[in-house]
């Protein structure tokens, strides 16, 4: 049986998840057309809940939605939901589409954005896993060309992720292309992706080909502040299988190593010591994120 454990917000009330409903004629179910965000909550604050709310609204514009709601009422409103929530540990799931109305597909001439919320319970990555590292298989990256942007697109990450879970792997790394090295390392279905090359901290630059990750700008920043080198440039599949380390990021795992890529091990197998080295310092760099439920 499905956990509906947590609330939802829609309309402007709040309700369960089992009793929340979105209108049919959401543009949302029909056309993906909207984005989202994704923030953790852990001992009940939230985590980069700013830099997660600006990338929110840059993802609007991109899309071309007038945000309905201020910064200002956004962060208000999340706040609000987890508390009322009452989850220590979750995640919060904030969603806005272009709105209600007929089924066509140029936009609304008089549509109004809708927002909807969730909190639902989310445990964090167990130690003993973090420990081991997780398995990933690579599959061709066959997404939409602007993936920058954090839309409900999200169909052929789905794809890939099902993919990953059918051979027993933990997530899938997206390869564009196959020539020359076997292709470039984008990112991973739900993650952002980095290697340690002849012992620096690699990963794939900002170029609209990946999503820029709050966890992994806020990983990349902390490495540098540590004294840690670190090259944002391609990598390619060759490279990646070569690599002494293998690192995801994202706001559920983190910083987390890679044990195995397509059925073979990373380097000396299990999380590397740099892997480590950089999930101590992010984890250091937590408390000047923070934003506390109640002031």
């Amino acid at each position: 049986m499905l956990d509906y454990t947590g609330i939802a917000w829609v309309n402007g009330e709040f309700s369960s998840l089992q009793e929340a409903r979105v209108p049919f004629l959401d543009r949302g179910y029909f056309f993906g057309d909207g984005v989202y965000e994704a923030v953790k909550v852990r001992d009940g604050k939230l985590f980069a809940l700013q830099e997660h709310l600006e990338r929110f609204e840059r993802s609007m514009k991109e899309i071309r939605i007038t945000p309905p709601k201020t910064t200002a009422e956004l962060t208000a409103l999340v706040l609000a939901s987890v508390e009322k929530a009452g989850l220590p540990n979750a995640m919060v799931y904030l969603q806005v589409t272009r709105g209600i109305g007929p089924r066509m597909h140029a936009f609304l001439p008089e549509g109004e954005p809708m927002v909807t919320l969730f909190v639902a319970p989310m445990t964090s990555v167990e130690e003993k896993v973090r420990k081991a590292g997780v398995s990933c298989v690579t599959v061709p990256d066959e997404r939409w060309a602007h993936p920058h942007i954090k839309t409900l697109n999200l169909l052929p990450n789905v794809l890939a992720k099902q993919a990953a879970v059918e051979q027993g792997a933990y997530e899938a790394i997206l390869v564009l292309g196959t020539e020359p090295g076997g292709g470039l390392i984008t990112e991973a279905s739900s993650s952002n992706v980095a290697a340690v090359i002849r012992g620096k901290v690699v990963t794939p630059p900002l170029n609209g080909r990946i999503l820029p990750g709050v966890s992994r700008a806020i990983m990349l920043e902390t490495a540098r502040e540590a004294g840690i080198e670190v090259e944002e440039r391609e990598i390619t599949l060759e490279e990646l299988r070569s690599a002494e380390e293998i690192i995801l990021t994202s706001t559920g795992c983190e910083v987390l190593g890679v044990g195995r890529l397509d059925d073979v091990t990373v380097g000396e197998g299990g999380a590397g010591p740099m892997t480590e080295r950089l999930y101590e310092i992010f984890m250091a760099g937590w408390e000047k994120r923070l934003t506390s439920v109640k002031s």
